[in-house]
């Protein structure tokens, strides 16, 4: 039998609110199959914790086996098969536990504490002793929106780079004093490390009997007594559903109901920044063809009422839609129809991704003088102590890999947009502009610039906000393509890029294709991440970093800088002055 994982309930989950222990328990199984009572589960106790056994048998079902043989061969074999699933749940004086078996995990899915494991490891963790064997993470910023990796050896937890992500699994081996003190029922000297899986729940990666369970389990009420660490992630994930309900997704509400004015021209500056992409992968929300909206239907299916080739398209266009559908206009039939609008992926006519609109918007709000992050579908607080990193690490990049040659003029105030400003550099000498043109989805810079030794590709964005998660994951999955290409002898994607741009009638300053892409092979290649600030007063961010209040844009730049030098190549950054 595989070890088992221990899960705790959370009894702040909407369905449990207000219910004690045993209601809890019953509520859990009766979401599952009505009419379960207390006297269908076998209760008993030791010491002072006490354990609820329920077993049942899951419906019969055809194996797939069946499918797999020609009826010839299959004949009238039966290929049916059912299996038992059990929960056992584990109440001590101020939690209860569940562990599983079988399939039942679809039954207490919606009900468990969602960062019990990570949480309750942070609170024995000794960075500098545990050891990781893998980790899976979710990227906060950049163009991974999830990653796995294993390490060799002995890899220490204080040498894994938190910055910009949240640990969502570890497998660590605990240090020997640290396993004496909590798990010494479980080491020998042939062991005398623990080893442990911590995410949703908890664990031990070897085999146990359910005395040492139960030991396991007193020992995690004693942990959880202690307080955490904030070593393994400086975000803290909100978990109050009834806080996220009343208090968080109405200010995301609130912010797009506000932000109506200047989607229909009536202001001309936007209040409301925030970056746009798909929670599940951001590389194929770039990179598709075409982006089908969808309005929710009367009988719950739901229907194309736009279809857009740009991805920049898709907010405005979803708005203006939604003003023509709901009547009347408040911020409640505002809501409930953006709730209802869906946004599918397509890629050479293939459905390749499709998630809720909402789901797609990651911003910043402020909680009174605290700044909550809503990135893909879930919030979360900063800790202080990380704010204070952010703002170091930040004016340390700004710096540091500051532009060393100045190839880019003032923006002028009277320019209101990107495209406008990049377009001054279209047939100047040295310059190819490439803003809005999109090859296998991927825009390989704004504006191209080489002179004897260098070639600088440039990616330009206004203001200093949310935005820049934008343009942060514009360059590296500009980046990783380009190398791709480099790194092969096939040059279809330069090519392409390069007939373009002649195709949009753009100058290529006289090039041939070939000295084009000699370009890339010839010189050492540079990225540059341009923005102008939109203060009035245009200070400069690395000497004014307390007058711009976007950690969003902090963290975004923080961690392309560092994807792009261990990745792809040196990023330098620009801020573009405005006189």
């Amino acid at each position: 039998m595989n070890p088992p994982t221990i899960y705790r309930i959370d009894k702040n989950a909407l369905k449990l609110k207000n219910l004690n222990s045993d209601q809890i328990i019953l509520k859990i199984l009766n979401e599952f199959q009505v009419g379960i009572v207390q006297e269908d589960l076998n209760i008993f106790k030791i010491e002072n914790i006490e354990y609820s056994l329920y077993t049942f048998n899951t419906d019969e079902i055809e194996s797939e086996w069946k499918s797999f043989f020609p009826k010839t061969l299959s004949g009238t074999n039966n290929f049916s098969q059912q299996t038992i699933a059990l929960i056992l749940f584990i109440k001590s004086e101020f939690d209860i536990y569940a562990v599983i078996g079988g399939n039942s995990y679809k039954i207490i899915l919606p009900f468990i504490d969602q960062s019990f494991g990570i949480d309750t490891y942070s609170k024995i963790i000794k960075p500098a002793e545990d050891s990781i064997t893998s980790i899976k993470a979710r990227g906060i910023t950049g163009n991974r929106a999830g990653f796995s990796e294993q390490y060799r050896n002995d890899f220490k937890i204080i040498d894994y780079i938190k910055f910009g992500n949240v640990p969502k699994e570890i497998n660590v081996r605990l240090n020997e004093k640290t396993s004496k003190l909590h798990f010494k029922f479980l080491v020998d000297k042939k062991r005398p490390k623990t080893q442990i899986v911590v995410g949703k729940g908890i664990k031990i990666k070897r085999d146990i009997n359910f005395n040492e369970l139960h030991r396991i389990i007193k020992e995690i009420v004693i942990i959880r007594q202690l307080v955490s660490s904030d070593f393994l992630s400086s975000y803290v994930e909100i978990n109050d559903n009834l806080y996220i309900e009343n208090e968080l997704k109405p200010k995301l509400i609130d912010a797009i109901y506000e932000d109506i004015p200047f989607i229909r021209g009536i202001a001309n500056v936007r209040q409301f920044h925030f970056d746009f992409c798909n929670p599940n992968n951001i590389e194929k929300f770039y990179e598709a063809d075409e982006y089908k909206l969808k309005e929710k239907t009367e009988n719950g299916g739901h229907t194309v009422f736009k279809v857009v080739n740009n991805k920049d398209e898709i907010y405005s266009e979803i708005i203006l839609h939604a003003l023509t559908k709901v009547s009347p206009l408040n911020k409640f039939n505002f809501k409930v129809f953006l709730q209802g609008v869906r946004i599918t992926c397509y890629k050479d006519r293939k459905v390749t991704i499709s998630s809720s609109f909402l789901f797609h918007i990651n911003s910043e709000f402020r909680i009174g003088t605290s700044p909550v992050f809503l990135i893909d579908n879930k919030w979360y607080f900063l800790r202080d102590t990380f704010i204070k990193e952010l703002r170091t690490q930040t004016v340390h990049i700004l710096k540091t890999y500051k532009l060393q040659d100045v190839y880019l003029q003032k923006w002028e105030n009277t320019i209101n947009k990107e495209g406008v400003y990049n377009l001054l550099y279209n047939e100047v000498e040295n310059y190819i502009v490439i803003d809005t043109i999109l090859v296998d989805g991927i825009e390989l810079c704004d504006i191209l610039y080489y002179n004897d030794s260098r070639i600088y590709l440039t990616h330009v964005k206004k203001g200093f906000s949310a935005d820049m998660r934008e343009l942060t994951n514009q360059v590296l999955i500009s980046a990783r393509r380009l190398k791709e290409c480099l790194g092969s002898d096939d040059k279809t994607f330069l090519n392409k890029v390069y007939n373009a741009i002649l195709n949009k009638d753009r100058s290529v300053n006289n090039l041939s294709q070939e000295e084009f892409l000699d370009l890339f092979t010839q010189k050492k290649i540079v990225y540059t991440l341009a923005f102008k600030s939109e203060q009035q007063a245009d200070l400069l961010v690395e000497e004014n970093i307390d007058s711009y209040n976007s950690n969003i844009a902090k963290f975004s730049l923080v961690q392309c800088s560092s994807e792009m030098r261990i990745n792809y190549y040196d990023l330098e950054i620009f801020q573009i002055p405005s006189h």
